[in-house]
Formats: C-alpha cells, sequence, structure tokens
C-alpha cells in the first residue's frame, strides 16, 4: 500500500512535515509495511517557506531588515533545494502581526523590509522568486521594497519622499535608472490567491485596509493618492496594470511587483503543489490524506486540502482529512474531493494544552483512522 500524505501546517503548533510525520506514525501502527510519501505544503501564505524548504531539503536564510515601521527586526527566507529558487512570506517582515494594536496604521508602514529580503536573496545568487504576499500591515502599493531595489520615487523638487504610505502623495517623478540591474533576468512568481484590483471600493485600501488600521475618513484620500500614483506609473512605462485582477493584493503590494519586476500573479496552492510535484508522488498511490489546523467554509477557496484532492480525484484516489478543528460550514469540502473529514481534539481543554498536545492528538488520530480502514466492513 502506497500513503500519500500531503497537509498543511497547523498554526501555533506543529509545521506540514511535523504534522505529515504524526500522521504517518500513528499509521504505521496499523500499516507498518505501507510506503508513505510525505509531502509538506501550503497554500502561499504562513507556512509556505517552512513547507517549500523542507520539501526541496532547503534551507532558512536569517535577515535582520525594517519592519513595516522601520525598526529593525530578524526576518527570514528560504533558499530551495536547487540553490537558484527563493520563497519568500512578505509577513515575516512586513507583517500585521510584527505590530502591536495601537502601532497599526498603514500611512505611517513601508514594504522596504520585504525588498530588503529580495535584495539579500539576489546577493546569494537567486534567480528565481515565489513570493506570498499574506497577512500584511502594509497599503503602499509597494513603494518601499521598489525604494530598497533602487527604484527613487521623487517630489515636486526632486527631492526622494520619506517613509510611508502617507508620502505616497508627494510622488511626482520615477526614476528607475539605479533599479537593482539583476532584477532584469529575474522570474517572480507571486501566491496570490484574491482578485482585489488596486482601487475603488473593490481595491486594496477600502477592502483592507480597515482591518490593518486605517480609519473611514482615510481610505477615500488614500485610495486616490494611489490611484494617481498608478496614473502615473501608466504614463511612465505605458502600461495599465491597476486593472489586473490581484494587484491590489498585500496593499497594493501586487501592483508594485507587476508594474516594475514583470511578476506573474498565480494561485498559491498550484505554486506549492507544482514545486513539490504532488502529481508524480500521487503516481501509483493508494490513499491519499491531507489536512489543515482548521477547516471551515473558506477552505474551498485556494486552500491546501481542496487543492490537493482535487488532483488526487483526478487519479481516483479517496482522500481523507485530518484537521485541528472543523467550523461550520466545512461539509462543503465533499463537494470538492474530500471523503471524509477527522479533527483531532480528543476531549474539551484549553486552547493552549491543545496546541502543546497536537503531535499526539494527530497521531492518535491517524491510528483510528487507519483501524477503520484496517476493518474492511463488507454487507453479508
Amino acid at each position: 500500500m502506497k500513503i500519500v500524505i500531503a497537509v498543511d501546517s497547523f498554526k501555533e503548533s506543529l509545521s506540514s512535515m511535523q504534522v505529515a510525520r504524526a500522521i504517518e506514525a500513528g499509521f504505521q501502527t496499523v500499516y507498518p509495511d505501507a510506503t508513505y510519501v510525505k509531502i509538506p505544503v501550503a497554500d502561499g501564505g504562513e507556512g509556505t517557506v517552512q513547507a517549500l524548504v523542507d520539501a526541496t531539503k532547503g534551507k532558512i536564510v536569517n535577515v535582520k531588515v525594517k519592519n513595516p515601521l522601520g525598526k529593525e527586526v530578524t526576518s527570514y527566507y528560504g533558499i530551495l533545494g536547487d540553490q537558484k529558487t527563493a520563497v519568500i512570506e512578505m509577513a515575516t517582515a512586513c507583517g500585521l502581526d510584527l505590530l502591536k494594536e495601537d502601532e497599526k496604521n498603514p500611512l505611517e508602514c513601508s514594504t522596504l523590509g520585504f525588498g530588503q529580503l529580495i535584495l539579500n536573496a539576489l546577493d546569494k545568487g537567486i534567480t528565481s522568486f515565489i513570493l506570498g504576499l499574506g497577512g500584511s500591515a502594509t497599503n503602499d502599493a509597494g513603494i518601499g521594497m521598489l525604494q530598497a531595489l533602487g527604484v527613487k520615487f521623487l517630489n515636486e523638487e526632486k527631492k526622494e519622499i520619506g517613509f510611508g504610505a502617507k508620502y505616497i502623495q508627494d510622488i511626482k517623478h520615477i526614476d528607475t535608472s539605479k533599479l537593482d540591474s539583476r532584477l532584469l533576468d529575474i522570474k517572480f512568481k507571486v501566491a496570490c490567491d484574491v482578485s482585489n484590483i488596486l482601487c475603488g471600493e473593490k481595491g486594496a485600501t477600502y477592502v483592507f485596509g480597515p482591518q490593518k488600521g486605517l480609519l473611514t475618513n482615510q481610505l477615500e484620500e488614500l485610495d486616490t493618492h494611489i490611484k494617481n500614483f498608478a496614473h502615473l506609473c501608466e504614463q511612465t512605462f505605458e502600461r495599465k496594470t491597476q486593472i489586473i485582477k490581484g494587484c491590489g493584493a498585500a496593499g497594493g503590494l501586487g501592483f508594485g511587483l507587476i508594474t516594475f519586476l514583470n511578476a506573474s500573479l498565480l494561485s498559491g496552492i498550484d505554486i506549492v503543489l507544482n514545486r513539490v510535484n504532488l502529481d508524480q508522488a500521487l503516481e501509483g498511490a493508494d490513499l491519499l490524506i491531507t489536512g489543515e489546523g482548521k477547516m471551515d467554509a473558506q477552505t474551498i477557496n485556494g486552500k491546501v486540502p481542496v487543492g490537493v484532492a482535487r488532483r488526487a480525484k483526478k487519479k481516483n484516489l479517496k482522500v481523507i482529512a485530518i484537521c485541528g478543528a472543523v467550523e461550520k460550514g466545512y461539509e462543503e469540502v465533499y463537494d470538492h474531493g474530500i471523503d471524509a473529514v477527522f479533527d483531532t481534539v480528543q476531549k474539551v481543554d484549553t486552547l493552549q494544552n491543545v496546541l502543546l498536545n497536537a503531535n499526539d492528538s494527530v497521531k492518535v488520530s491517524a491510528q483510528n483512522i487507519a483501524r477503520i480502514l484496517s476493518l474492511n466492513i463488507s454487507e453479508h
């Protein structure tokens, strides 16, 4: 029997590989002679760096960069096993979780640190990037990132603008003459599962700004300034990119990546599954086990369990999901390739204890599922 285990991380408790190992350990108590293929995966959001590093036998690189407010922090990115590809989660440098509640203010925040991560990877000879844009604290249309990479945004007096989105309104000229020349030959794949354009009521500022700290009376003004900046970019580069779906991701960072670095916006889960060669691993398999920390109605929207299940169904495989918790609406996954869902909570307990004992809980659940499968009940 060949069993493929392709799971997401369990937030705040286990990495993708740790979950996969726990599932394998549980199944081995019942099927010791089975062949197990463990594939850590992610959807382009949190956990993507670790999953791809584990899957490709790569390494983590720690770097000191500026956080959203310009304070020095230690961030990280991954270099994959091919030694040519870097995977970066922008949230590790510019994420909302890096700020205290009273520090959240996109007008004061910048994506500079994200650009510093890209720069560090270039210095290590990286020629291809996978970028995850989830969880941002910023709304600067990627200006900070581009400043780190050499672009100069100038005001009326031809002086460089300051730090943060509040200075977007001052941009009158764009100078790309100092943009790092190495970027001309670089491929950027951006994991992006939102369809928001840059501006307007369905754009970056109006949709995501409030959860990052923008006040209602600030939305229209910032949106207008970003729209003016986008028009300036169109005049400069003769490209209309602000209406591309997804360019509003991460406070318009998607726009900056497309417009200045010719990046491709792609489904996060597909980027990852193609990279870890899931389709090849599924050849000759008898069962796929997937899972995530919490399964709910959102799981069908580009999340790991449904992403891997759809590929498994193309090979007529049965799919079981093991999750830390299941919540309202999770049943929708049954229409998207998953055959059965199990949670790992065996008793009423505090969240702290649930997270602390996650490894054992996953193992026990996997063992119980394996026992059910071994019964091979048939009608008489």
